[in-house]
């Protein structure tokens, strides 16, 4: 099915996973938050030359993205997790909220309140995407997971980067601890790589789909999404 307008169910689905970038808003939440940290002097600029090569490999779901991670972490290491955080509100109110697509919002609202548990589903760090998940009213979120020592990130933590195959692994993973069937629960997403999350659930909901992605919608008979920007940031670079 094809539409423009956020889709409706006649029963609540058990649990919506949804992807938050290029599915809730036009950029990326890691990106935005790291040129914060670049203009605080916080990580160099051969970080960025770095992200828009991952950038590019993402595009066609071939994104090392726990190499990735490792790589950003490796520049901030030093930084106590607390100025993270605090740094991540910021750029969420600067910088997210603002880029949200128009309607999302009530959308998630009222699948909340029909009942549908709201979970998160992002392969950036969970600090990252926390203030997203508190302004939407999320039950959770399912993020790459890390290591955190003496309160600073060192490290990836066990199990997959919650990127691509990764994220069918966590989101299973996270159904079956609550005896939630994956056929009940629907799935946001945008891109190539989270076909596999698509496929798994009982309905799939895909964003400005292009190419591979798109053909593989209208096989499958996924919902179809086609929200605008803000119109401030209608003029605005994609996502990497």
């Amino acid at each position: 099915m094809s539409q423009s307008e956020w889709p409706t169910y006649e029963t609540p689905p058990a649990v919506a996973f949804i992807d938050v970038d290029g599915t809730l808003l036009a950029h990326t939440t890691t990106y935005l938050f790291a040129r914060i940290l670049y203009r605080r002097g916080l990580i160099r600029r051969s970080f960025f030359l770095r992200a828009l090569y991952h950038g590019f490999q993402h595009r066609f779901g071939r994104l090392d993205y726990g190499r990735l991670i490792e790589i950003g972490m490796g520049y901030i290491r030093r930084v106590p997790i607390i100025d993270l955080q605090r740094i991540a509100y910021e750029n969420f109110v600067e910088h997210v909220k603002p880029r949200l697509y128009v309607g999302v919002v009530d959308h998630m609202n009222a699948m909340r309140k029909s009942g549908t548990p709201l979970v998160l589903v992002s392969s950036s760090p969970a600090l990252v995407i926390e203030p997203l998940s508190i302004y939407l009213g999320c039950m959770d979120m399912i993020t790459t997971p890390v290591l955190i020592e003496r309160g600073r990130l060192v490290g990836l933590g066990a199990g997959p980067p919650c990127y691509g195959e990764g994220k069918v692994y966590w989101a299973q993973h996270w159904a079956q601890a609550r005896g939630i069937e994956m056929e009940q629960a629907v799935a946001y997403a945008d891109n190539w790589s989270d076909r596999g999350l698509l496929e798994r659930v009982g309905r799939g909901v895909v964003v400005h789909p292009r190419g591979r992605l798109l053909r593989l919608a209208r096989a499958r008979g996924w919902d179809v999404v086609r929200p605008e920007r803000p119109r401030s940031f209608q003029s605005a670079a994609p996502p990497l």
